[in-house]
């Protein structure tokens, strides 16, 4: 048997990763929480990320006042800008909503692995077919 050697754990995490890049999405459920640093108000998204070839991987991403763009950008990708400018979005609001976002790489960190995040969401143009990757580190 053929293969390739990793030469430690952390390699073997990183392979795993998906490439940074431009994504395709669909909002499996929300939660509406508060967040552990600083006790502000979130909605919590479990994310269906599609990519390559029919592969699928789900991801959790946290909208918050705070990151306000990331908020309007996610509300406008989904639909939800009316809802937005009313300064009320609920968790129910986003549930099965589909769109396209930016897939991050996020370093490892207190002991925790290097994860896929979500960098931000992409408005106009509705969900597409295909996803872009970008090979630039």
């Amino acid at each position: 048997m053929n293969f390739k050697p990793y030469n430690s754990e952390k390699e073997i995490a990183e392979s795993m990763l998906w490439p940074k890049g431009t994504y395709d999405f669909e909002v499996l459920d929300g939660i509406e929480k508060v967040s552990q640093s600083g006790g502000n108000p979130m909605i919590e998204l479990r994310l269906k990320v599609f990519g390559a070839n029919g592969t699928t991987r789900i991801i959790t991403d946290y909208l918050l006042e705070k990151r306000a763009g990331k908020l309007r950008h996610a509300a406008e990708t989904c639909g939800l800008l009316d809802r937005y400018n009313t300064g009320n979005l609920s968790n129910s609001d986003f549930r099965r909503k589909r769109g396209r976002l930016k897939l991050g790489i996020e370093k490892a960190k207190d002991g925790f692995p290097a994860r896929n995040t979500v960098v931000d969401y992409v408005a106009g143009g509705g969900a597409l077919a295909v996803f872009m990757v970008d090979q630039r580190s």
